[in-house]
Order: C-alpha cells, then sequence, then structure tokens
C-alpha cells in the first residue's frame, strides 16, 4: 500500500505549499500527465537517457509552477484562475505529443524504484520526502513565511516579508514536487497515458483537506498528509479487493472531500 501511494504523497506536499499559501493548484493532473508522456517517449534503457530524461521532466515541472507562480503574482490572477488556465493549456499539449495510451518505461529500472530492496526503497523514499517537507515547512523562513501569508497576506506584507517572492518560489517548488511525483507514478504504472494525472488533483485536495488544512490557508500539516495519504490508500485498498466498480470509487472520494470541507469549515467557525 506505501509503495502504491508514494507518488499521491508527492503531489499532496505539491498541493500542501500552496494551500498554506491560501491558493489551490490545478494545474497538478496536467504536469503528471506530461511529464508521463515525456518520459515514456525519451527514455532508453540506459543510464544517460534515465539521467537526462529526469532532469529535464523535473525542470519542466519547475517551470510550470513558475509560470503558474508569475500568473499569480504578475499578473494578478487567483491562483484557482491561474492554474485552471494552465492545466487546460498543458494537458492540450499532452494530448498532441501522445493522443492515446502507448509505450512502455525501462521495467528493471521501474521495479527497482517501486520496489527495490524489498520494497524498502519506495518506503525510504517516503520517509525522506516526509522529513525534508518538515524541515522546509517548519524550520525555514520559507516555511513560516508561507503560514504567515496565509494567515492574513497584508499583515505578511507589513511585516517586511516579500510576498511575492515567496509565492513565486511556493509555485516553482510545488511544480517541481510534482514533476517527482509524475515520475513516480510513471515508474509504478511502467507505461504512458496522456490521462494519467487526471485524477490525481482532486486526490491530492481531498488528501491535505482530510490531513487537517484549511483552503483558506495559514494552517497545514506534513504529520497528517502521511497519514491521510496512508488512510486514502488503505480505503482505495479496501475498495479494490471488494470489487466495487472504479467509477463507484470517484463518488465515495468526492463524498470523503465534502465530509471533510464540512469538519473543517465547522471548526474554523469554532
Amino acid at each position: 500500500i506505501l509503495s502504491a501511494n508514494v507518488g499521491l504523497l508527492f503531489i499532496t506536499f505539491a498541493q500542501l505549499v500552496i494551500i498554506t499559501l491560501g491558493g489551490v493548484d490545478l494545474s497538478t493532473g496536467s504536469i503528471i500527465s506530461l511529464v508521463n508522456v515525456m518520459a515514456v517517449t525519451m527514455m532508453k534503457d540506459s543510464v544517460s537517457s534515465l539521467l537526462l530524461t529526469v532532469l529535464l521532466c523535473l525542470l519542466t515541472g519547475f517551470v510550470i509552477g513558475l509560470l503558474n507562480g508569475l500568473l499569480v503574482v504578475k499578473g494578478d490572477m487567483q491562483p484557482i484562475i491561474a492554474t485552471l488556465a494552465t492545466q487546460t493549456v498543458f494537458a492540450g499539449v499532452t494530448l498532441l505529443i501522445m493522443s492515446a495510451p502507448d509505450g512502455t518505461l525501462p521495467y528493471r529500472f521501474c521495479k527497482f524504484i517501486t520496489k527495490g530492496w524489498g520494497y524498502l526503497f519506495p518506503v525510504l523514499l517516503m520517509i525522506l520526502i516526509t522529513a525534508g517537507m518538515w524541515l522546509l515547512m517548519y524550520r525555514t523562513n520559507f516555511g513560516r513565511n508561507l503560514f504567515a501569508i496565509g494567515g492574513n497576506e497584508q499583515a505578511a506584507e507589513c511585516t517586511g516579508i516579500n510576498v511575492g517572492r515567496t509565492k513565486l518560489m511556493a509555485f516553482a517548488f510545488s511544480g517541481l514536487l510534482s514533476a517527482l511525483a509524475a515520475l513516480y507514478i510513471s515508474f509504478y504504472s511502467t507505461s504512458g497515458n496522456p490521462l494519467l494525472g487526471s485524477p490525481y488533483t482532486q486526490r491530492s485536495i481531498t488528501t491535505v483537506v482530510v490531513a487537517g488544512a484549511s483552503l483558506s490557508g495559514g494552517k497545514s500539516s506534513v504529520i497528517g498528509c502521511l497519514a491521510a495519504v496512508a488512510i486514502m490508500g488503505i480505503i482505495n485498498n479496501l475498495l479494490n479487493l471488494m470489487q466495487v466498480y472504479s467509477y463507484y470509487q470517484f463518488v465515495i472520494q468526492g463524498v470523503i472531500l465534502i465530509v471533510a470541507l464540512a469538519v473543517s469549515a465547522m471548526r474554523a467557525k469554532k
């Protein structure tokens, strides 16, 4: 279950950064799909090809995130509108590159990343990324600035925080994490699919909210995200074992999101 949900944890952390800031990133799913088709198209079974493809994919996610940040900061757009626009654009670019599921990734490399050392490697990845996110969010100026801006942007600016630069860094970092998530999800699936990332935008938002984050910003939990990913992974695994039709699973995930949002709203009101 942990191995299957490392990618979800990465994309949840990408969403966590933006939600802490007080917005929502709708482009995460498109980044996953675009990176997936890029990896399948470019990656060959050689070390140089693997490294070059991974670097280009990470750079792509970073650039898309930076573009989102520029639209928000320089274009004075709401994050949900800016990322909705880029989500549509890059979903179209993905379909231009690959219009239907096709291609495979090097099997030995994918097996090591997702099952290596008796499934210890993906668990170590999960531990490392969680520890890194915890340090970033709670032990750096960047993390504290995110919470300050999400809590009250005007007050944060009055205290001397460079709000524009922090937002740019947040969106760029979110794009980088989304690309990292895309690579792991691609290695887990071992194949190309231009619609691979479609469910992950909604799933990442659901997981962050279940973890206790506030969509209005200023409140989130890294450890809560880890617990929420485990909970969602167990629920999905149970539904699969019970042979629940995949479309009903989407309905159940939507209900979980509604309940989590309702609980969050009641807690905020109290």
